[in-house]
């Protein structure tokens, strides 16, 4: 029989406890990175926000590139990324210079 109070000491202490009654680490408690799938969502959001903030006859505020560098920088660090995500982020990047007028 598993021992509920142990079982809810390791959760506080490592994490997320399972079905079996172990437990393993939140990504960000054991210094990982969160998986590739959970990058998708916010690359979305940020190629999305960059179109639209950049589209011609925009009526916003300056563009600030080092709020939206920021943005590509800490989903990089945080996430485990694959080879298409690194490609779209490229791309993400090369427009971010492109608006800029840093690619002269």
């Amino acid at each position: 029989m598993i021992d509920a109070t142990a079982i809810d000491g390791q959760q506080a202490m490592y994490g997320v406890a399972t079905m079996n009654g172990t437990s393993r680490p939140l990504a960000a408690q054991r210094g990982g990175r969160r998986p590739a799938n959970l990058a998708d969502s916010e690359l979305r959001h940020l190629e999305n926000m960059v179109s639209y903030v950049t589209r011609k006859g925009a009526t916003q505020p300056k563009f600030d590139q080092g709020y939206w560098e920021q943005r590509v920088c800490a989903l990089e660090e945080t996430h485990e990324l694959v080879t298409s995500q690194r490609n779209r982020i490229a791309r993400l990047r090369r427009r971010l210079t492109v608006e800029s007028g840093m690619d002269a």
